[in-house]
């Protein structure tokens, strides 16, 4: 082999390593792109469950809150029965007097 052939070869490995690199870099850029598109995807998933969190705990204080109104409306409603049952007392009322 002449130094002519081994330099052509030369040229060719180092043309094709050249080809092979600047390839890299775009896959490169091309994943550097995709990685921060997801971070940034990944950022709006993470607001999103927080503020959904939010929101469940907001519902579940509302429920817990609407089951006590819930509890003291069937108390009053109970307490507003047994005084319509007959023979009830009512403690408020002054004492019956008998003959």
């Amino acid at each position: 082999m002449n130094l002519l052939e081994r330099l052509a070869e030369m040229t060719k490995a180092v043309l094709t390593t050249d080809a092979e690199l600047r390839h890299q870099r775009e896959m490169m850029s091309e994943m550097r792109q995709e990685v921060s598109k997801l971070t940034g995807g990944l950022q709006d998933v993470r607001e999103r469950v927080t503020r959904l969190e939010a929101l469940r705990e907001a519902d579940r204080a509302q429920n817990a809150a609407e089951l006590v109104r819930f509890k003291m409306e069937v108390e009053r409603a109970e307490l507003r029965f047994s005084r319509l049952l007959p023979g009830h007392k009512d403690p408020s009322s002054p004492p019956e007097i008998e003959e």
